[in-house]
């Protein structure tokens, strides 16, 4: 019998102690600022939102519906100050990593998640406390859930000293051709999915800055790109005054923007510069610091893979499918419609599959097998492939944090106690219902850039599609890894060259 796990109790340190950093949709974040603690020091504290208006209601993620979160907690009516902590389940995102994200992604490059106490009270006393710092319109709509007897306890990956980066890098890779349609083939071979919709995006709203930033670059392997890639994100930093989300800077735990003088004056000496308060010095030296983490780290070369492998029909692919499978509809329903969330235990079934899947690729007669069913996917394998499509759409949609302590700024990718750190975040599972606005909005992006003309936008290069000798040859890499990440990214390399590029 397994011994209980006690829970670190957050109530044990004052509200006070902890301050407001973010939030998303169904959660808010605060950061513990306190006096030193061996258990709460350089963390943050996720907590889950409840909608204001009457009657209230709790805002659920897919995995919560899956699971029957939304069953179970909406029948306590707890007051969260004498329930065992067995009465409610760990938050489901702490078991996805657990069981699903932390088997295909290094755990290195993963935030530490982990259960914690908490009480009505307590949460009462920090809802307040928080309030004057959430943004205006989130102050109407939803507010901490204070019955909660459980949170979530994270790495801070922000840090109250130093700077980071947060960097949402988007698609890797250009798609198989095999399923697109005469229409969109053309296109998709030469065009990033990301460089379509700025595209698109710059057509609707022609006043707002548009980003050249192409995620190609950013995951080419070669530094002339990366480079290029940052530059790029800087200048779309500064031309969208921080609103875009693709780059983010943060320094001593606070967000900084391009117009904030002071901020930028602050960056300039943590980088070692001049200070001066002028942005046109910082790019070169914020490159320099950057450029090691990106080029050797082998946190992008995994995501790519699995963005690549978990995603080998492309949404036309996948619409095409479940079309066949709905051939007494006509026309067939839309894609997911009436489809039911994926529970933890499917994804861990799914889990299996993929990478027994990818693991067999020690010969020519298996990558074969591989390709032929990506070429021509059996209808009883729809399920498979939604799955497939979901987790890719995590991967392409999450970020990463790169660290830098103060007194690094030196550092590189090295194994000491102050270097700098990336890691990923945002890896919740995505819903099902979101195939159907997937489709729908990738024939929008494609059908506005052929409409609207595309002859003098640069064509997109995959480079680790065409120059796969080029994969994975990185400083982390030499090193011990993972042999499922490895298999992820054998097949990846092996099967983009095979089946991507034969048939353009």
């Amino acid at each position: 019998m397994a011994t209980p796990v006690t829970l670190a109790d957050v109530t044990l340190t004052s509200p006070e102690d902890w301050s407001y950093i973010s939030e998303g949709g169904a959660t808010i974040v605060f950061s513990y600022a306190g006096p030193n603690h061996p258990e709460f020091s350089g963390t943050v504290l996720r907590l889950r939102k409840i909608e204001i208006k009457p009657p209230p209601k709790e805002i659920f993620k897919p995995l919560d519906i899956a699971e029957g979160v939304n069953e179970t907690s909406s029948e306590s009516e707890s007051d969260g100050e004498t329930s065992s902590d067995d009465d409610e389940p760990d938050d489901p995102t702490i078991a996805f990593q657990s069981k699903i994200t932390s088997k295909i992604i290094p755990p290195k490059h993963l935030p530490r998640l982990e259960p914690v106490k908490l009480r009505r009270r307590w949460l009462e006393r920090l809802a307040k406390l928080g309030e004057k710092d959430r943004p205006e319109a989130r102050k109407t709509v939803d507010n901490i859930d204070v019955k909660k007897t459980k949170g979530v306890l994270a790495t801070d990956l922000v840090g109250r000293s130093g700077w980071a980066v947060e960097i949402k890098p988007k698609w890797a890779f250009l798609p198989n051709p095999q399923h697109l349609s005469p229409r969109t083939k053309d296109t998709k071979l030469k065009h990033c999915r990301f460089c379509m919709h700025t595209h698109q995006r710059s057509i609707k709203s022609p006043k707002k800055y548009v980003s050249q930033y192409c995620p190609l670059d950013l995951y080419s392997g070669d530094e002339d790109r990366i480079r290029k890639a940052v530059a790029a994100l800087w200048d779309a930093w500064i031309g969208s005054n921080g609103s875009l989300n693709n780059l983010k800077i943060f320094i001593n735990g606070s967000a900084i923007t391009p117009d904030d003088t002071s901020a930028i004056s602050k960056l300039q000496e943590l980088l070692g510069q001049p200070i001066d308060g002028k942005l046109k010095s910082v790019l070169p030296a914020f490159t320099n610091a950057l450029i090691p983490m990106l080029r050797d780290t082998e946190l992008l070369t995994s995501l790519a893979a699995l963005q690549r492998t978990l995603d080998p029909l492309d949404i036309e692919g996948v619409a095409r499918l479940w079309s066949l499978d709905s051939d007494e509809q006509t026309p067939p329903s839309p894609i997911g419609q009436n489809a039911y969330e994926v529970t933890l235990k499917e994804w861990e079934k799914f889990l299996k599959e993929y990478l027994s899947q990818m693991q067999c690729t020690n010969d020519a007669a298996s990558l074969e097998k591989i390709q032929q069913e990506w070429n021509d996917p059996p209808i009883a394998k729809l399920r498979y492939y939604m799955l497939a499509y979901l987790l890719s759409a995590t991967f392409k949609d999450c970020s990463f944090m790169i660290r830098f302590p103060a007194r690094s700024l030196t550092a590189t990718a090295s194994t000491t106690t102050s270097a700098p750190t990336i890691t990923a975040i945002d890896l919740d599972p995505k819903s099902v219902t979101r195939l159907a606005k997937w489709e729908e909005l990738d024939r929008e992006i494609v059908d506005c850039f052929i409409e609207t003309g595309y002859g003098d936008k640069r064509i997109c290069v995959d480079a680790k599609a065409g120059v796969p000798s080029n994969i994975g040859k990185t400083k982390e890499k030499k090193e011990q890894q993972s042999l499922l990440v490895g298999a992820v990214v054998a097949v990846a390399v092996a099967l983009s060259a095979a089946v991507w590029f034969s048939q353009r």
